[in-house]
């Protein structure tokens, strides 16, 4: 499909609002975001139970540790916290009202309102917020890995020509994400947010709360199977973004993963491409990995091209490139701002960011990891090394579920093969990835199990102290969020310079 096309009928730069107020119960919604207790009860479906019918809320929270003064504290509960024990102290810390599952027992001096669900009700309170800023466009974005790097990246192209919010960090749950886009107002013409889920009927979830104008899939890797069971229980779930969309939304599709291409040939919504595949809408060619100094290639939208370089690092985030570029293009970037944006942009915190220690480069990638993304910072870091030591620091990959087993072996066998000098395995798996790497001919004195990360500091700063690691040599450390593999450099960030 030629891109124009798909851009026609709705695909044109969304127009800032003039004089824009929107109305509901003859209440304005001004450039400060508010909420009145009627508009509570007509998002939510609420019950009121007593309080002031009159009052106004400043802010939704759900968190007594950073809830201000006239907020609306809705007390969501969980497996391991219960909001309904912190609503003396909403009170206390100055809330003006609560959203309830179970009427307290001691009357409450503010206003309150009851609901079945209080998660399903923070989602409703967003979905509303959301239809009252009638010109927002919505960008949703999801995938296995590389979604908060295309969030952030599509977030610095479209910042340059619009007023955006986006999802901040990680929040990108049923909490997360609903809390991303209360904020909005007025004033805003975009918001970028990010979907994350680890099983079925979550991202259905989101989708019906945000109601997108584009969704991006970017990719569907094995993560997250311990709730999917499998890869393709993976692609089902993250496909409920195209399934739910609505029928005039515009999905950008990555064509190199034969999983969301097929998720997204079911469906009949204009769809932009992008990928290296010759046919995409938005492509890259004569990619070239520049090291440490990230990636050059040329980049392509319709008829127009530019050779560009990132300083993202690996062949992987040329992809995220082009997913932010296709929607960024959707949501109505010219192709100048989009080369501009893209080689502004710098990498996220914690994702593949080369940190000098004592002249070791040490790279932190400690945000997440599944097989895949494991596997692309092996390969990058073995591209940028030429003829230094390396050693991988890894901790355990969570949530795989049957496979964890299996998905750790085979992580030992790539790290030999990509060549690292030593590895270094914190976690309950560390054994198997050892043992991969054992059977791809590295040697016991290279692969080493450990019990924390600790113990890797202390062997990592006797390295040095042996002389075994020197200026320029390379230390990749990486793990699922679980592992806070980013200790392991904060320590040896700190015994290193105290030594110096």
């Amino acid at each position: 499909m030629e891109l124009a096309a798909a851009l026609k009928d709705g695909c044109s730069q969304p127009a800032r609002r003039q004089n824009a107020v929107a109305l509901n119960n003859g209440v304005s919604m001004d450039k400060k975001v508010s909420w009145t207790v009627s508009q509570v009860l007509l998002a939510t479906n609420g019950r009121f139970v007593s309080g002031e019918t009159e009052t106004a809320f400043r802010a939704i929270s759900t968190d007594t540790r950073t809830l201000k003064p006239g907020d609306l504290f809705v007390a969501l509960s969980g497996d391991r916290f219960d909001g309904q024990h912190f609503l003396e102290e909403a009170v206390k810390k100055g809330a003006a009202g609560l959203v309830v599952s179970v009427i307290p027992k001691k009357k409450m001096p503010v206003a309150v309102v009851e609901v079945p669900d209080t998660l399903k009700a923070l989602g409703d309170l967003a979905a509303y917020r959301r239809r009252l800023m009638g010109n927002l466009l919505v960008i949703a974005i999801t995938g296995s890995s590389g979604k908060t790097t295309v969030k952030e990246m599509c977030a610095v192209i479209l910042a340059q020509k619009f007023a955006i919010l986006k999802t901040e960090g990680n929040l990108n749950n049923l909490i997360g994400m609903p809390l991303s886009l209360l904020p909005v107002e007025n004033k805003h013409d975009i918001a970028i947010l990010e979907m994350g889920m680890n099983r079925p009927g979550e991202i259905a979830r989101m989708t019906a709360i945000a109601n997108p104008d584009i969704a991006c899939i970017v990719n569907v890797q094995d993560a997250h199977l311990a709730g999917l069971d499998s890869i393709e229980g993976v692609a089902r779930a993250k496909g409920e973004l195209f399934e739910r969309g609505k029928s005039w939304a515009r999905f950008c599709v990555n064509i190199d993963d034969k999983r969301v291409k097929k998720l997204a040939a079911e469906r009949s919504q204009k769809q932009i491409s992008f990928g290296k595949n010759r046919n995409a809408d938005v492509r890259a060619t004569h990619v070239r990995n520049e090291g440490e100094f990230g990636m050059a290639f040329t980049l392509h939208i319709n008829h127009k091209k530019e050779r560009i370089h990132i300083r993202s690092l690996g062949e992987h985030n040329v992809t995220n490139a082009l997913a932010a570029a296709a929607m960024s293009y959707a949501a109505g970037a010219d192709f100048d701002t989009i080369v501009k944006g893209l080689e502004k942009f710098e990498p996220y915190d914690k994702r593949l960011k080369i940190e000098k220690i004592a002249g070791l480069r040490v790279v932190n990638d400690c945000y997440n990891a599944n097989p895949s993304s494991m596997c692309a910072a092996l390969k990058t870091v073995q591209a940028m090394n030429k003829g230094n030591k390396a050693v991988a620091v890894l901790g355990d990959m969570l949530e795989l579920g049957d496979s964890s087993v299996k998905a750790h072996r085979q992580l030992g066998e790539t790290v030999a093969i990509t060549g690292f000098n030593s590895l270094f395995v914190v976690g309950e798996f560390s054994r198997k990835v050892v043992e991969g790497a054992l059977d791809a001919r590295m040697t016991i004195n290279q692969a080493r199990q450990v019990n924390s990360n600790d113990e890797v500091i202390d062997a990592l700063v006797e390295m040095v102290h042996l002389g075994e690691l020197n200026e320029g040599d390379w230390i990749l450390v990486k793990g699922s969020r679980g592992m806070r593999m980013e200790t392991v450099i904060e320590g040896l960030k700190k015994q290193l310079e105290m030594e110096s």
